[in-house]
């Protein structure tokens, strides 16, 4: 194409408010965001069944869960590579026919002047719908993130509840297997039996260590009163002693018994 004909079909273009390359390149772009986000929804629903069979008693392990899900995304990863290409070769071909055909503009084509308002017009009323549009799906990705979020919030939960009853059998398991023990069991049997005997060591024990500070306690006595008698105590002094050591010895006998 020669340069005034270029020339000629920019300024159509202009006149008109197209831009061929530009909606070629935006339809390409709408259709790669739809494939990858097809294929990345498949994989988030698909991981979360296989980590929800996961979380059942009885189901699936983590390890199992663990290798479907990257078995998974392996073969979805494949699935997606062939696609892709495919999709990229039609899509190829069909950008050929919209260059060629479909914004072919004829040669000494001249936009008129009513044409180029009615075209701008257009393309404000385009325009407008597209923000409307943009704005519709803003909206619904913002809450398709909430949801992720939520989903997220929930696996996190989900994940340590299995944690802590992962842990929690297992503790159970050490103990039970700890009581099995036929050593423990006899340890512990001895312990019960050797308690009683310890007790009563113990009351014993008491018992004597009383004993032996009334008697202590009767000597001293004994060796004062035997001193006051010796020395010039007065008569009253000795008999508040007396008194004092027969209360002592009424107790240590009642003690005793």
């Amino acid at each position: 194409m020669e340069d005034g004909d270029e020339s000629a079909v920019a300024a159509a273009e202009a006149a008109l408010g197209l831009n061929p390359q530009l909606f070629v390149d935006e339809v390409h772009g709408i259709i790669a965001d739809i494939s990858a986000g097809a294929f990345e929804h498949c994989l988030q629903l698909r991981s979360l069944r296989i980590f929800l069979a996961a979380a059942a008693p009885g189901v699936l392990g983590a390890a199992k869960a663990a290798e479907k899900a990257t078995d998974l995304q392996r073969g979805l990863n494949a699935i997606h590579h062939v696609v892709k290409d495919r999709l990229d070769k039609r899509m190829a071909n069909w950008e050929k026919f919209c260059l060629l055909h479909c914004f072919d503009v004829p040669k000494g084509f001249v936009a008129a002047e009513d044409d180029i308002s009615c075209a701008k017009e257009s393309h404000k009323d385009e325009t407008s719908d597209l923000d409307l549009e943009l704005d519709s799906l803003r909206r619904k990705l913002e809450s398709a993130n909430m949801e992720s979020q939520n989903l997220e919030r929930e696996m996190s939960s989900l994940e340590r509840q299995t944690t802590y009853k992962t842990k929690l059998d297992s503790s159970v398991s050490e103990i039970q297997k700890l009581f099995e023990d036929k050593s423990v069991q006899e340890n512990f049997e001895g312990l019960v039996k050797a308690i009683p005997i310890l007790r009563q060591k113990i009351i014993d024990m008491n018992k004597k260590r009383t004993v032996t500070t009334c008697l202590v306690d009767q000597q001293v006595l004994l060796l004062v009163l035997k001193t006051f008698k010796r020395s010039s105590v007065s008569y009253r002094t000795r008999v508040m002693w007396d008194r004092h050591y027969s209360h002592r010895e009424c107790r240590t006998r009642a003690a005793d018994t």
